[in-house]
């Protein structure tokens, strides 16, 4: 879209510059502790490299908080915000929807108003004046980070353009709410584009509703803000008395005034940012033909099922495999295709593909490195499972870049993404919405997840 464009080419400046720095001093927003190894975690010095990123503090002259709803920026980042202003930055709060839908039993457009008003009054509390603040009226509940109007868009690069934020806060998309998941996507589409230095994610919806893990997270008291803390949200009375809706329970609220949590999913100037290099997976495939145990590990087997069926009832003219390390998956689906390239960085696994599937007629192995290395060439099918998260924010950005130069008119994009932890500074959750956020012009047609898998299917509708 020409806003999407223009968002991407404005001259916006960055932290650092004369106008960052003349909106206060530098204050510290904490990153993430490191979290637990994995199976799919890269090795010791790749995990290394993520739990610096994560663990190093970071400084911000003016923090963007995006929030799907209004009261997510002050459950979230509250006393965040508080600290940063006090400390001299900018702070300014973009809230993605009208907020119409929590609650059926009471009128929209009063609800939506009366939403807007809360807002106002909570960052008044909790900050001691109403920051820089757009509302973009997107429907509660239906958030898209492709599918904004060129209007809304344009408003929200004329606010980016102004705030020139260094840091960016917004909802995890490992928050169950799909507004909550579409606003880290958005948030991606800003960070991509060029602007910001630092993108930070904060849980909300997945405390809310209990069910929270805060390995890989930097712990934050929320200490003296607290009561202030308590105030603003108090200000958000639709949420605390609905008439037949969400409720912010007192024990939700109590655990929101004692701690809020972050996790950095990409700072511009950190290099453990970048994609994981060729030479750690011929490592692990010279050591083994299986590293992550596709042919026997439950998962890999789940993973591999589920593509099949996803994949079914229909014949592929020229497909893409991206990142088809030992071949596994390739074996499967090779059947359903006329023609299928699998392509992957490490010679060590492709060399162990070749010994796998052999001499077929429609399969071709590749060694290409992406999204440096994108075939010349057209694909109705294009597959990336289980491997965008090792590109880090920048490399998944631009191969959906490659992607939809790639695409004919009526491919399919396959995405499978790994839910668990990786200790890659991206998370697969994380990767597949910045995937889906880039896509604009692509309908996600299939989507299914299960505790540690989802999958996305996207086409041109």
């Amino acid at each position: 879209m020409a806003a999407d464009r223009r968002l991407a080419s404005r001259d916006i400046p960055r932290a650092g510059s004369d106008r960052s720095r003349r909106h206060g001093h530098r204050v510290r927003v904490a990153a993430a502790t490191p979290g637990r190894r994995d199976r799919h975690s890269p090795d010791t010095r790749y995990a290394r490299s993520a739990r610096r990123n994560r663990g190093r503090a970071r400084m911000t002259a003016s923090l963007l908080v995006i929030a799907p709803h209004a009261d997510d920026e002050i459950l979230g980042a509250g006393a965040i915000m508080a600290r940063a202003a006090q400390s001299g930055a900018r702070i300014a709060v973009v809230v993605a929807t009208n907020g119409a839908a929590s609650d059926p039993g009471r009128d929209a457009e009063t609800l939506a108003n009366t939403r807007r008003d809360e807002c106002r009054a909570g960052l008044e509390q909790m900050l001691g004046y109403v920051p820089a603040l757009l509302f973009l009226d997107q429907p509660d509940g239906g958030l898209s980070s492709t599918a904004i109007s060129p209007s809304r868009m344009s408003a929200l690069a004329d606010f980016v353009a102004e705030v020139a934020p260094d840091t960016i806060l917004v909802t995890d998309p490992a928050d169950g709410h799909p507004d909550h998941k579409a606003a880290f996507g958005l948030a991606s589409r800003i960070i991509g584009s060029g602007i910001g230095r630092v993108l930070q994610v904060m849980p909300v919806s997945q405390r809310v509703d209990r069910r929270f893990d805060p390995t890989g997270y930097d712990a934050i008291a929320v200490g003296d803000f607290a009561e202030r803390k308590r105030a603003a949200l108090a200000c958000h009375r639709s949420q605390l008395d609905p008439v037949a809706g969400f409720s912010l329970a007192p024990d939700i609220c109590d655990a929101f005034t004692t701690v809020e949590y972050v996790r950095t999913a990409y700072d511009r100037l950190d290099r453990s940012n970048d994609a994981i290099p060729a030479a750690h997976f011929d490592s692990l495939f010279t050591q083994s033909p299986d590293p992550w145990r596709y042919d026997s590990e439950p998962y890999e087997r789940d993973r591999f099922q589920r593509t099949i069926a996803a994949l079914a009832g229909r014949r592929y003219r020229s497909a893409l495999e991206l990142g088809c390390a030992n071949g596994a998956l390739t074996e499967q689906f090779a059947p359903l295709c006329d023609r299928l390239l699998a392509t992957d960085a490490s010679q060590a696994a492709l060399s162990a593909a070749r010994d796998r599937i052999g001499a077929r007629a429609n399969v071709v192995l590749e060694q290409r490195t992406m999204p440096q290395e994108m075939p010349d060439a057209r694909f109705d099918l294009i597959v990336a499972s289980d491997m965008l998260y090792y590109l880090g924010l920048d490399g998944v950005v631009a191969l959906m870049a490659a992607i939809e130069q790639s695409a004919m008119p009526d491919a399919r994009i396959f995405l499978a993404s790994y839910l668990g932890e990786t200790e890659t500074v991206i998370t697969g959750e994380m990767a597949a919405e910045i995937a889906i956020a880039h896509l604009p012009g692509w309908t996600r047609i299939h989507a299914e997840r299960t505790e540690r898998l989802r999958i996305d299917v996207m086409a041109r509708i």
